[in-house]
């Protein structure tokens, strides 16, 4: 029963954040040992009192705090030397008409580029310069989107047309069984001009077909253990990794929605 009660944590939990916290972005100038510096944006999300703000400060919001700060969160809390920044966020705007036509209210979204992208070590950190900091303009349930130059300058230069929420009803684990098994949640959003709203949901439909294949298949196995959930693992990637390329070739972003609990 114990080891029972083991799996099915491992494969039915829902991925939530446990004490909900808040974002906030710090931007600062890192001058590393080398004599280089770089700019950028440091997303930390937590509730502790670093993830927020009072009259637009806090105590971390000077140069010598922050530096104190980044040591705290990721030599201390998070046990590493190495963490990243963004020398571009940006965000997703939609239009207005995306509001009303569409059966849900739109995710505020974050992205960048793969270029903005700079993994700071600190041993390497001579000393902070910290510039501001602000809440984050993107839900907490989605991360910062990491994407392409190309799809990037097309996100920037454009508005989403449109967008809808991908996800599966909640099914038992085993028959008659009290625990249930929680699909993966996606949001899709639309920047294809020749892509109607009838047209993309009818094509998002298709594509939660594909991408919960997967899942589908697994919960019909009799073989449910830590290496078919380990193999589970490896189907979804190869299923959503080549489907969410062909999709951006199309002007269609698919991000993956963290559960709220």
């Amino acid at each position: 029963m114990k080891l029972l009660c083991i799996l099915l944590i491992l494969f039915f939990s829902i991925h939530a954040y446990a004490g909900m916290g808040d974002y906030l972005v710090y931007k600062a100038k890192y001058v590393l040992t080398n004599g280089t510096t770089v700019t950028g944006f440091l997303p930390l999300f937590s509730d502790e009192d670093y993830s927020r703000l009072e009259n637009n400060t806090n105590k971390y919001c000077n140069d010598k705090s922050f530096q104190k700060l980044i040591n705290t969160v990721f030599y201390r809390e998070r046990h590493t030397l190495v963490f990243n920044i963004y020398t571009e966020l940006h965000s997703v705007n939609y239009e207005m008409a995306s509001y009303y036509q569409n059966y849900s209210n739109p995710i505020n979204c974050s992205f960048t580029d793969s270029s903005s992208v700079i993994q700071l070590n600190l041993d390497s950190i001579k000393y902070t310069i910290f510039l501001e900091a602000k809440p984050a303009d993107w839900d907490w349930s989605v991360d910062i989107e990491v994407i392409d130059r190309k799809t990037s300058l097309m996100m920037q230069n454009n508005s989403a047309l449109s967008h809808t929420y991908l996800g599966y009803n909640q099914v038992s684990a085993f028959p008659d069984s009290i625990y249930h098994y929680n699909f993966d949640s996606y949001f899709a959003i639309n920047y294809n001009k020749n892509l109607s709203l009838d047209d993309f949901m009818d094509e998002m439909e298709k594509v939660s077909e594909k991408i919960y294949a997967p899942d589908v298949k697994f919960l019909k196995s009799t073989k449910k253990n830590q290496e078919s959930f380990n193999v589970l693992q490896q189907k979804k990637q190869q299923v959503a990794i080549p489907l969410v390329k062909k999709l951006r070739q199309r002007g269609i972003i698919l991000i993956q929605v963290h559960e709220t609990g």
